[in-house]
């Protein structure tokens, strides 16, 4: 008997509903909750828990909240804030909120089960559970629990989309960059990643299907290959400029020859024009493959067919 039915098997005949699946997610989520909530108010606050909890006191206690980037979103705040409300002011509160989120972040596994199988997200929930980061970072009064839920969420409805096609799994792609968004800064970084792989994904799509001009989609791939070359070649560009760019701060050991300073900014100059020359030349590729598009696969046919949706068709 293979392991997908040995998962599907009821623990007893006088409980059908609760399968060997059920039970084994049921104890990793268990020991998620003992091993976050347990001894949770004992270790001292560290200095970013202490910026956290402090500001989150103060809007506690009414006296309003204004936003800093130097501790992120302002989610995180309202949560704590409203965990001072309901279960009072203390070490042991201030980490609610972290914990709920990293039990919610393991919980999603069992929705992950269409993607990864059965197998794969009870494995994925284990390792989530007993992963020295995850278990860090779901005690901790910082923004990595909400950014963790709030990525997981994401790809899962953008892939639950793919599969269904149901509008419901916008929402939820709604919901979590909002809480992303709102949370910490590397919200940019996740939805950079889910739109690099869209668009790969779109390309990949568009161009298998049948074009009305087989020149077009030519043009089409090559504007494409040109653009992501020039892309590669200005980021270069950029880290190069970076690297080789005069420091700020003063010298404060031996002088610096002025000579070389002028041959370094001329040089940091003529690497920036190159950046600028290739980002533009990049955009050209990509309103080049724009133009190919639409004449070679049809405005009509994009509209009628409603872009988003070709991701899965």
């Amino acid at each position: 008997m293979n392991d997908k039915k040995w998962l599907e098997r009821p623990i007893h005949p006088a409980l059908p509903a609760i399968s060997n699946e059920v039970l084994l997610f049921g104890l990793i989520i268990l020991f998620t909750v003992l091993s976050r909530f347990y001894d949770l108010g004992t270790r001292v606050m560290s200095h970013d828990e202490s910026l956290h909890t402090y500001f989150s006191w103060l809007l506690y206690k009414g006296d309003g909240y204004q936003h800093t980037p130097m501790m992120h979103g302002p989610f995180q705040f309202h949560m704590l804030a409203l965990s001072y409300f309901i279960f009072g002011v203390s070490d042991f509160t201030a980490r609610i909120p972290a914990v709920v989120f990293s039990i919610a972040t393991i919980w999603t596994m069992w929705y992950w089960r269409s993607i990864l199988g059965k197998t794969g997200a009870l494995i994925a929930g284990a390792l989530l559970l007993i992963s020295p980061y995850m278990l860090f970072y779901g005690r901790y009064v910082r923004n990595e629990s909400f950014s963790g839920f709030a990525g997981l969420l994401m790809f899962w409805a953008i892939l639950r989309y793919f599969e269904k096609g149901e509008k419901r799994y916008i929402y939820w792609l709604t919901v979590s960059l909002l809480v992303n968004f709102t949370s910490k800064e590397t919200a940019f970084i996740y939805t950079a990643q889910a739109l690099l792989f869209l668009a790969f994904y779109f390309i990949w799509r568009i161009t298998s299907k049948a074009w009305l001009e087989d020149r077009a989609h030519r043009g089409f791939v090559v504007s494409v290959a040109i653009g992501l070359l020039l892309i590669g070649a200005t980021l270069g560009a950029g880290a190069f400029v970076s690297e080789t760019a005069l420091p700020i701060a003063p010298e404060t050991m031996a002088p610096a020859n002025p000579f070389d300073m002028q041959s370094a900014e001329s040089q940091t100059s003529a690497t920036s024009t190159l950046t600028l020359v290739l980002a533009g030349s990049a955009l050209l590729a990509f309103a080049a493959a724009l133009y190919y598009l639409i004449r070679g696969y049809g405005w009509s046919r994009i509209r009628s067919e409603r872009s988003f949706d070709l991701l899965i068709m």
